[in-house]
């Protein structure tokens, strides 16, 4: 009887190791969504498809500038997002990865402060041909508008023309950014194009809502893209991985895993 008591106890011991072995720890997992980027930064930063994608949108964005008709009375403008669709921070997500820490405000506020991030290719001559052909390009971010000197200083060193008080707006309060596209308008300007890397770039419609929500916007304005939406490409991050699944951002590392896992559509191999 002892012997079959030890014998079940050393069964359930093995068992409990077998299963804590088999499920990542906090660290593992947290490494693992970190790891799972470097394939993404890769092709961001090596590929020559990405150049060519991006110099594609910003092709199609001068031309749509051009053709779209100027209200009476109106000055037409352009606006656009920053990280990722003009400026790239490409550094900031590897630096993620080698030193395995997850984003933090602060670590992203050090990255500003230290104004490396670089241009997009294609994205200064697009900004400075609007500027110089009687648009006016306004530079929305959701960067925090305590880092808005190192925002601008950044911009002007690669180029930016354009970049003051006025034409860049960062975010005070609310990541929503329709009350800044809102206020744009209502200053008499007539904004003929929307430029970002996130669906939320062109507006409340898809805020906070999830990839289904998304899908079915784009799928309701699929003929304003490349007309007066143009979106650049971003497989680092973006509101597309939180509409992965319901409060995704408060998940842990392993939830997030397990998350990113369940929403891959796999052959089944037959």
């Amino acid at each position: 009887m002892k012997m079959k008591t030890t014998t079940t106890l050393s069964a359930a011991v093995l068992m409990a190791l077998a299963l804590s072995g088999c499920a990542p720890h906090k660290q593992d997992a947290a490494n693992q969504l970190n790891q799972q980027s470097v394939m993404a930064l890769n092709w961001f930063q090596q590929s020559g498809e990405y150049q060519a994608l991006a110099y594609q949108a910003f092709n199609f964005a001068t031309l749509a500038f051009d053709k779209a008709p100027s209200l009476t009375g109106k000055p037409k403008a352009v606006i656009v997002d920053l990280d990722e669709t003009m400026i790239d921070n490409s550094a900031y997500s590897a630096w993620q990865v080698k030193a395995n820490q997850p984003f933090a405000d602060k670590s992203w506020s050090q990255w500003t402060q230290a104004k490396q991030a670089t241009a997009v290719p294609g994205a200064v001559n697009f900004a400075n041909y609007v500027n110089s052909h009687g648009g006016t390009m306004f530079y929305v971010s959701n960067r925090d508008s305590k880092d808005a000197a190192a925002t601008a200083a950044n911009l002007t060193q690669l180029g930016f023309t354009g970049v003051n008080d006025k034409t860049l707006r960062l975010k005070s309060d609310s990541s929503n950014k329709q009350a800044r596209f809102d206020a744009i308008k209502a200053e008499g300007f007539d904004v003929v194009l929307y430029i970002g890397d996130n669906l939320n770039d062109y507006g409340a419609a898809t805020w906070h809502q999830g990839n289904a929500q998304r899908r079915a916007f784009v799928n309701q304005n699929n003929r304003l893209f490349g007309t007066q939406f143009i979106i650049l490409p971003n497989p680092l991050y973006g509101d597309w991985e939180s509409g992965l699944g319901e409060g995704y951002n408060k998940l842990t590392p392993e939830q997030k895993l397990q998350t990113r896992d369940a929403n891959l559509k796999a052959w089944s191999g037959k």
